[in-house]
């Protein structure tokens, strides 16, 4: 996929995550932590991006792009898009847009 970025948006580490389609698991399935993105920014993600080896990486998925001005992944106040549709492995064509 691609995340690019519409108007100002805050400086800051891009996170970009996926979870189950419309689950009631809170966590991501699997993370990308990038520090200083340029955009646009082509991600992929998969099982080598997984949080608990002992969850399967099995979609469908939604994914999230979110810049977190702190650094950290609990800090949600900049910046945040996700996929309305479901996400299946091994999709490409998958475009987030960043926007304030």
């Amino acid at each position: 996929g691609e995340v690019s970025v519409k108007g100002d948006v805050p400086k800051g580490t891009l996170f970009i995550f996926a979870k189950k389609y419309n689950g009631k698991m809170p966590m991501p399935l699997a993370v990308k932590k990038i520090a200083n993105p340029k955009f646009p920014l082509k991600f992929e993600l998969s099982e080598k991006d997984a949080m608990m080896k002992q969850i399967p990486f099995k979609g469908p998925f939604s994914v999230t792009a979110r810049i977190s001005p702190s650094g950290s992944a609990m800090d949600k106040s900049g910046v945040e898009v996700m996929t309305t549709n479901k996400i299946e492995i091994g999709q490409k064509d998958i475009k987030l847009i960043l926007s304030k």
